[in-house]
């Protein structure tokens, strides 16, 4: 459909660059383009919630459906288009998912460049070289455009085309409900990207663009009846388990875009430049206003729905392509009022390379520490379901807070997700508990509902230390104390942990224990263990012993590990003997006293102890593990 309101952009000449050639522009594109990809690729990570897609995109080839475990129809991922393109690659070519992901997602952030380039053509006159110089270098040294485009989520290509949608909008309008839809089947905010280029056709056609809004929606309605049909509801499960109206997500969400302005942002220097220029310049709205409306509503979203749980920014990369432009136009037309136009260009270059400097700085630590992390955590989650798949035989289910990589590891066996991702039970209907307390996002949980599961394995997230509330919330039943106990499996010295029922659960008995802070103090007892603060670690667990009021195996273990650090030998052995008495399979207990009979060259108890560990628990001496090519070696979590 024309257009007969965006004249201003549509009727303009745009005259070639004064002092390049086109096929230099090209080479300046494509240079940005092609730093952007070695950028891309030094990072070489996958992150964990890809291979949900993964796993979905693999039932679904397997004819079980559209789904995380078979016969669950439950909508646990937020990017239908991607999953789809995953299955698409892999069914017709062969090309395994990971391939496919990485390949689209490094490409569509590569051409979000060039979608830079004719969105700048679209409004300057007087384009110059070093403007889009200037752009390319901040949205290089942003990092988070690289980081996600590589992780093998729909991230950046969800960034291209919310991008692409704009930039259709002011060259080619009668393209951007098609692009808006592709969009929104790639990631729900398309939904937002629609809503802010519906305003601004209101304001500019002083109407509601009926035809627009039924080209938009049109073709999204055998989408939604899909959903309504196949899973029960067209919101995507995920919402209910991640999201929620609120101060507390309010405040969340402020936390979240704060941090991004700080570090990122250059403390809202990125921010400030714009609103400056908006305030300032005349007719800066006018011609801007759909990219301001877009940075203002998308920003009001991430604020409305408490941020993300992935903290390297990732809810701001489909913003931050606009907010760097917004930043170069509005530093040109700012110093324009004082400079010659000339001199503007070349001082936009300063400022922008400048901020790109501190903005790189501010970010560095964060996103490499976040990165590691992630490398950490899905090298452990792949040795964890692979030993688990070698040893426990190939009909066992598995609750898990993070789920990716032993789902899509795992495939076959049921896989809980204890935070409700994938788990509408969980999502749906969560359990609240008086003085819970997490650092966690995701803060929904079921713990009654998941112990009727009856999980054969139970995986945390950091080991024995619950963690997120779903984990907390666990180890106050009883039945859970009473019927899991802990094994491991050893890699590069330390043992990953996971909670394996040995006996049926019967609700019937279940006691739930009132006193949160028995868990605080188990936490903050495993916290400074694992910073070898031995004896406060003591203390907090003498202090969970005495709120608790019942026999603990893992914490008669935890009591005594301290202890043995503190060379108090014998009290250390009383606490493993009672660990013992208490489950007669505590491996823990048995693997320390094997220690403590080595110190005292006590031959013949150190052999009984290991003759046992060998009888009833084999895989703990299983070191046969080859991890995969670019899997980080492992360091010792604050609890292994």
């Amino acid at each position: 459909m024309a257009k007969q309101s965006r004249t201003y952009s549509q009727q303009k000449t745009i005259p070639a660059s004064p002092t390049l050639s086109t096929w230099w522009i090209a080479l300046l594109i494509l240079a940005a383009m092609a730093l952007f990809v070695y950028s891309s690729l030094t990072y070489d990570f996958t992150q964990d919630d890809a291979y949900i897609s993964f796993r979905y995109a693999a039932n679904f080839l397997d004819g079980k459906g559209l789904v995380f475990n078979a016969g669950e129809r439950v909508e646990g991922y937020t990017n239908f288009l991607w999953v789809m393109l995953m299955a698409l690659f892999k069914g017709l070519f062969g090309i395994d998912y990971l391939s496919t992901s990485r390949f689209f997602g490094v490409l569509s952030g590569a051409l979000v460049f060039y979608l830079l380039y004719l969105l700048l053509r679209s409004h300057l006159q007087q384009w110059h070289w070093l403007i889009y110089a200037a752009l390319a270098v901040m949205l290089l040294s942003n990092q988070s455009l690289a980081y996600w485009s590589i992780a093998s989520l729909e991230t950046s290509a969800f960034a291209c085309m919310a991008l692409a949608a704009l930039v259709a909008e002011y060259r080619k309008p009668q393209l951007t409900p098609a692009l808006l839809v592709i969009a929104t089947l790639l990631r729900p905010e398309g939904a937002v990207v629609f809503g802010a280029i519906l305003f601004d056709r209101i304001i500019s056609e002083r109407k509601f663009p009926t035809f627009f809004f039924l080209m938009y929606f049109v073709p999204l309605l055998p989408f939604a009846v899909f959903k309504l049909v196949y899973y029960g509801s067209l919101f995507p499960n995920p919402y209910y388990a991640k999201s929620g109206v609120g101060l507390e997500y309010i405040a969340s969400g402020l936390e979240y875009t704060w941090y991004f302005l700080r570090t990122t942002g250059v403390y809202g220097v990125i921010l400030a430049v714009p609103l400056l220029a908006l305030a300032l310049i005349k007719g800066h709205w006018t011609q801007y206003r759909l990219l301001y409306l877009y940075m203002f509503m998308y920003m009001a979203y991430i604020i409305w729905v408490g941020g993300d749980v992935l903290k390297v920014y990732r809810f701001f990369v489909p913003v931050m392509p606009v907010l760097g432009f917004l930043f170069v136009v509005s530093a040109v037309e700012l110093l324009a009022t004082v400079r010659q136009k000339q001199q503007a260009f070349a001082l936009t270059l300063l400022v922008a390379g400048s901020f790109s400097v501190g903005s790189y700085l501010l970010a560095r630590d964060h996103v490499k520490a976040y990165w590691l992390a992630e490398q950490q955590i899905t090298g452990k989650m792949h040795f964890i379901s692979t030993m688990l798949r070698k040893h426990m035989g190939s009909d066992f289910s598995l609750a898990a807070s993070t789920i990716g990589m032993v789902g899509y590891q795992l495939m076959g066996h049921r896989i809980i997700d204890m935070l409700g991702l994938t788990d509408a039970s969980i999502a749906r209907n969560p359990e609240t508990i008086s003085g819970m307390t997490s650092s966690w996002k995701e803060r929904r949980f079921n713990s009654r509902y998941l112990l009727e599961q009856q999980p054969d394995f139970i995986l945390f997230s950091t080991g024995y230390k619950p963690s997120a509330p779903a984990e907390r919330a666990l180890m106050l039943h009883s039945e859970f104390r009473h019927c899991y106990r802990t094994t491991g499996f050893l890699r590069d010295q330390s043992y990953k942990i996971v909670w394996q029922r040995w006996r049926d659960i019967d609700m019937l008995r279940d006691r739930v224990l009132p006193d949160m802070e028995f868990i605080n103090k188990l936490v903050e007892g495993f916290y400074q263990q694992g910073h070898s603060a031995m004896q406060p670690a003591l203390d907090a667990f003498n202090d969970a012993y005495r709120r608790l009021g019942e026999d603990f195996p893992v914490l008669y273990f935890a009591m005594g590990h301290c202890l043995l650090r503190l060379n108090q030998n014998d009290s250390a052995a009383t606490c493993f003997r009672k660990a013992i008495a208490t489950d007669s399979l505590c491996w823990e207990a048995y693997s320390k006293l094997a220690i403590l009979a080595s110190r005292q060259n006590d031959t013949a108890s150190f052999n009984r102890y290991l003759g046992f560990l060998s009888q009833h628990s084999p895989w703990l001496f299983d070191e046969s593990y080859i991890p995969p090519r670019g899997t980080p070696a492992a360091s010792p979590s604050l609890s292994d």
